[in-house]
């Protein structure tokens, strides 16, 4: 891959990365099709371009990433954090654990097709429920916690949207929408981190991506931001219907 080709890839990355779609299942399709890179390099690619998302999270949101840390026994903030990681990580580590014993016998074209429609499934729950929340974090209870981090666990997935999955159960939960946006983008940052330590076995493959690492960076600040001015006028389940739609179709074109 040329350097274009790095900053292009690592922009949609980033523009994906935080709607309510699989980021790195539509960007291995991406890879693998199109530029031709082999599932396990695709794979390994659309992991570290977290990166880049991870640093715009911690940009975006180092005010409250230090008040989290400066008030860590106290801050409700931390308490949903730390709860909701720890259940993700019980949740997402065994269901890593067989997925990669059996990765490379997996046909991700297929499975695609079938995140494809989960993700329609989850526009459509979105579409239903009541139109506007009300709850801030300071409000969540242990529910709130437990449920968020199963569905960030679940989404370890290739192909299973984290933001999609933990905006559908903070919105059922009646969570305000750009609160439950904020609670996304940092329930990330432990997840991703996660992710990386579990697969990350060749550094020099960060330098190699570097280009694109940045793109991600980049692209992901602006989505963030434009997310959370729009966040009371979006409506979250025509993102999931849509890119699930075009997950399935692609998927069945390129069989």
């Amino acid at each position: 891959m040329n350097f274009i080709e790095l900053i292009i890839v690592g922009a949609i990355q980033g523009f994906l990365e935080f709607l309510p779609v699989s980021s790195s299942g539509n960007v291995s399709l991406i890879l693998m099709n199109f530029l031709k890179l082999s599932p396990s390099e695709s794979f390994s690619l659309s992991l570290f371009l977290h990166l880049g998302t991870l640093l715009a999270v911690l940009v975006y949101f180092r005010k409250d990433i230090f008040s989290i840390l400066k008030n860590i026994k106290t801050d409700k903030t931390s308490h949903f954090l730390i709860v909701s990681t720890l259940i993700t990580g019980i949740v997402g580590v065994p269901i890593y654990i067989g997925l990669k014993s059996i990765f490379e016998n997996i046909q991700i074209e297929v499975g695609n097709i079938i995140i494809g429609l989960f993700l329609i499934g989850t526009g459509i729950f979105l579409r239903y429920k009541p139109k506007s929340g009300f709850k801030k974090v300071q409000g969540s209870n242990m529910w709130d916690m437990i449920l968020a981090g199963v569905a960030q666990g679940i989404s370890i997935i290739p192909g299973i949207s984290r933001s999609g999955s933990t905006l559908a159960v903070l919105l059922g939960r009646e969570f305000d929408k750009e609160e439950a946006l904020r609670i996304s983008f940092l329930m990330s940052i432990p997840a991703i981190l996660g992710g990386i330590v579990l697969e990350a076995e060749d550094t020099t493959f960060f330098m190699n991506t570097f280009p694109a690492i940045i793109g991600a960076f980049i692209t992901s600040i602006i989505v963030i931001k434009g997310l959370l001015e729009f966040a009371k006028r979006l409506n979250f389940s025509y993102f999931c219907i849509a890119f699930g739609a075009i997950t399935v179709i692609i998927s069945l074109l390129i069989l």
